[in-house]
């Protein structure tokens, strides 16, 4: 490139190559430089005749162009293919007031757009899978837990709406980001702008972005956007790694809760019995990967002075690698969601008298006006003392009450039953986002309602950029008309 270097080493130039990864970006690199070329040529930088030749041999790059190493990258690929059939005369116009500076970060958001959007059909997809399940369990009773020990009473569809409403953090996380990501560099140069009379704006325009990131040397330099969708997929990860982890738990033959379809597991090769939730344990794995590539961005751009600097160029595997892990574990993970199957009877056996302990406190509170911290102590001596799972022995009680604080209470069988019924215990929780059928059925109507939302937003995004590319096409068929000179 140029003639101020001789001539740099092989082990340099193969030590400093992007191709590897530029694949990710050659196609928003071909669509940059047409809508760029367009500007020029409307900007009466370049002649219309140059221009429209430029544009025909960018357009005749084939789908499976191969990257050529020895060009560095996929910018020098891209314009030497383009001087190799148009000669360096008209084709050398390509790069005019532009740089790989600016042309790579606008590339970057480009693609970063269009994954991100997937992710969030991605995960609406599986929100929706979850809602599906928790219908179908409203009344599905089952332990509670905390510290994965038995806590209180709850819903299965109570406890999936909470992983759902995680997913749905995620999905605004992802709206929330998408400005930021899609505000074009273009124009910026190397960090300077240029003196040509460019139109930043038309070139944006032209590629779908919303605005641009207006000073130049921000533009160039500037990756927290990388870092911001990084972190939103290790979010969503970790987030997917937490049901994952329920589901090898639940699995297991010491809860039974569930069983995952025979698709989404494996056998042992020694062991004919074992049914192995294969799909859960990876995707449980893939978030260290996640997490592992938003470690090395951040790394990466610590402390990196402006404005642009090649430390830049290893930041950029880093997020193709996150969606690599992200948007597959989404979607195989849906479909496993959505084929498994619960075993309510299982479920129930599990459940036990202890779990309305706290029930019981609340009683003695409400009805015998015990302090609440006299009743917790009451119903925890009443636990160590009871046989196992056994809390309504209305003898026992009274014994206790008697003991801890010196009073003496009545209390009736019908009554004591009741109060450490499971189902009664739920029925009561009539609070908002309880795990009552009804609350948790309110709370599943109001989510699909902003599902509906979210898919329209998504849409519409896609919609967006689909119009973007249409209105580059016109543009190029104007120019070829004539009617830009």
């Amino acid at each position: 490139m140029g003639a101020r270097l001789r001539k740099q080493s092989s082990e340099a130039l193969e030590y400093t190559t992007s191709v590897k990864d530029d694949s990710w970006i050659l196609e928003p690199v071909i669509k940059i430089n047409i809508a760029h070329m367009v500007m020029l040529v409307k900007q009466r930088i370049v002649k219309a005749e140059d221009g429209t030749r430029c544009i025909d041999a960018l357009l005749s790059i084939p789908d499976d162009f191969e990257l050529d190493s020895s060009l560095e990258d996929v910018h020098m690929n891209v314009e030497d293919f383009v001087i190799k059939k148009m000669g360096k005369q008209i084709g050398g116009q390509l790069n005019l007031a532009k740089s790989r500076n600016d042309q790579v970060a606008t590339a970057i958001r480009i693609r970063l757009r269009e994954n991100i959007l997937h992710v969030a059909y991605a995960l609406l997809d599986l929100r929706e899978a979850i809602l599906q399940v928790a219908s179908r369990h409203l009344k599905t009773i089952m332990p509670g837990y905390t510290h994965l020990q038995h806590a209180q009473p709850i819903t299965l569809a109570h406890h999936l709406l909470a992983h759902h409403d995680a997913f749905a953090r995620d999905f605004e996380r992802i709206e929330n980001a998408y400005g930021r990501i899609n505000s074009s560099p273009m124009g910026s140069a190397a960090l300077a702008t240029t003196s040509f009379r460019i139109d930043r704006r038309l070139v944006a325009n032209l590629l779908g972005f919303d605005s641009l990131v207006e000073n130049s040397i921000d533009a160039v330099s500037s990756r927290d956007f990388v870092v911001e969708a990084i972190s939103i997929l290790s979010l969503i990860m970790s987030n997917l790694s937490s049901i994952a982890e329920e589901f090898v738990l639940w699995s297991s033959s010491e809860f039974g809760i569930v069983e995952v379809a025979d698709e989404y597991a494996s056998t042992s090769s020694i062991m004919p019995q074992k049914k192995n939730p294969v799909v859960a344990e990876l995707v449980r794995a893939r978030h260290s990967t996640v997490l592992g590539d938003l470690v090395s961005s951040l790394t990466i751009l610590k402390a990196l002075p402006y404005s642009y600097n090649l430390d830049l160029q290893e930041l950029t595997p880093h997020l193709w690698s996150a969606f690599e892990s992200t948007t597959p574990s989404l979607k195989v993970f849906q479909k496993m969601l959505a084929t498994a199957k619960f075993n309510t009877e299982r479920l129930r056996g599990l459940l036990d008298e202890t779990l309305a302990a706290t029930d019981l406190a609340n009683f003695l509170v409400e009805r015998h006006s015990l302090s609440f911290r006299l009743a917790h102590a009451v119903v925890g001596a009443l636990v160590r003392q009871a046989p196992p799972h056994g809390l309504s022995d209305t003898g026992r009680l009274e014994k206790v009450v008697r003991k801890e604080t010196g009073r003496t209470v009545r209390i009736s069988e019908k009554e004591l039953r009741e109060i450490t019924d499971p189902k009664t215990s739920i029925d009561r929780s009539s609070v908002l986002g309880g795990p009552n059928p009804k609350s948790v059925l309110a709370m599943i109507i109001a989510r699909k309602r902003l599902m509906e939302k979210h898919r329209a937003w998504t849409f519409g995004k896609k919609l967006l950029l689909k119009n973007a590319d249409t209105r580059l096409k016109i543009w190029v068929g104007r120019l070829k008309g004539g009617e830009i000179t």
